[in-house]
């Protein structure tokens, strides 16, 4: 099952990131920039929103297909942007502020930051390192002149940006170190309740299984507890064909290629060592163990594939040349998936996080509650009625 959803709190927290990407990939200024909300004394500007809104469009976070759509998705940027600002609103009317030591750990991750997209334009062969810099914003501001933006401005931006989610952070923290740990009763329940949850979910789809433990390997949090029996592990030997291929490797015989490995691999030569050589598919280096496998899983993997694995009976037995979506596979079974319960011990601090986690998330909704009713937070939604019209 997947563990702690949050999706709307994690793309607000992500706002800063996607703003300086934003503004370093070279989205429009904005000459005129009315304020579209107000949160306390913290104002939110057109061109935020603007390019707030265009992002998330852009990668498909918010459909601008029609206007219903695009309505909700400038409801959704306005509601981001204001919750981002809340707890720094908040901050100034407590009077709190940033300590030092604080202020300039923020303001080196905003010129860590910084310079990581100003190193696009340093020249390599200028060995002093000052001149480099300085040539690098120099053309850094050329190019970027046409936006209406400078290094030093989008520094300086960033900067706030880098404060004020500090200060935000920090009044956040003051109040999650409140929270109670859950005492050993409560971790044991929720144990309990995982563990059935998973039990009951992967009986009706063992490949949601698959989902959960490809989930928990990219993201962490909860491992699942349990895995259905029939499950096992299969490793590939991916040939890409023409369509597929970097640029150097389309002219080849790829149906050649994939026949040579496979004489190999029916040879006897150790298939570990063939895959490091030949396999050309990079999410094998984040399965050491192999994909997970299942005879009745659907619309998981390539279609060619999925059946070529599915009729691998027993570990250590290889597939033929399978022809797929993207080239020729050699497909090797290897260990069944332990049905065996992960025990309490193994995963006792991760669930101990899980609960703390959704205490936070709770008191989160509670404060973002209780502040935005006691600070005065007005929003100017016709100023931005247009936002993503014909976007």
């Amino acid at each position: 099952m997947f563990k702690n959803n949050r999706i709307l709190r994690v793309l607000a927290a992500v706002m800063t990131v996607i703003m300086v990407a934003c503004a370093f990939a070279g989205c429009s200024a904005v000459v005129q920039d009315p304020v579209v909300a107000k949160v306390g004394d913290v104002e939110i500007l057109y061109s935020t929103f603007y390019n707030a809104f265009s992002t998330y469009a852009q990668y498909g976070i918010i459909d601008t297909s029609n206007s219903e759509t695009a309505k909700d998705g400038r409801q959704m940027i306005m509601d981001m942007l204001v919750n981002s600002v809340v707890p720094v609103a908040e901050a100034h009317k407590l009077g709190m502020e940033l300590t030092e030591e604080e202020m300039n750990k923020a303001k080196e991750n905003a010129l860590t930051a910084a310079n990581r997209y100003l190193s696009q334009y340093e020249d390599s062969e200028i060995e002093d390192e000052t001149e480099r810099r300085e040539n690098a914003i120099k053309a850094f501001d050329a190019a970027y002149k046409a936006n209406g933006y400078s290094f030093a401005a989008i520094l300086a931006d960033m900067e706030q940006q880098y404060v004020d989610e500090a200060l935000g952070q920090k009044i956040l923290n003051e109040h999650y170190s409140t929270i109670a740990e859950p005492t050993d009763e409560e971790i044991q329940a929720r144990y309990d309740k995982e563990l059935a949850a998973d039990k009951e979910a992967y009986e009706k789809d063992p490949s949601q299984y698959n989902t959960d433990e490809s989930y928990y390997s990219y993201y962490g949090n909860l491992k699942p507890l349990v895995a259905p029996a029939g499950l096992y592990y299969v490793k590939h030997i991916l040939i890409k064909n023409a369509d597929n291929a970097d640029e150097d490797k389309k002219d080849r015989d790829y149906k050649a290629l994939a026949q040579e490995v496979l004489d190999k691999v029916n040879a006897g030569e150790d298939f570990e060592a063939l895959m490091k050589e030949y396999n050309e598919d990079p999410g094998m280096d984040s399965k050491p163990d192999g994909y997970i496998v299942g005879e009745t899983f659907e619309n998981v993997y390539d279609e060619a594939f999925q059946k070529a694995a599915a009729a691998l009976k027993k570990e250590g037995d290889v597939s033929g040349l399978v022809e797929g979506t993207y080239g020729i596979h050699i497909i090797k079974r290897y260990k069944d998936v332990s049905t065996d319960v992960v025990p309490l011990e193994d995963v006792k601090d991760d669930i101990k996080n899980l609960i703390m986690s959704e205490k936070k998330d709770e008191m989160y909704d509670q404060l973002m509650e209780q502040w935005k009713s006691e600070l005065d937070v007005v929003t100017y939604d016709k100023r931005v009625q247009y936002v993503g019209v014909n976007q």
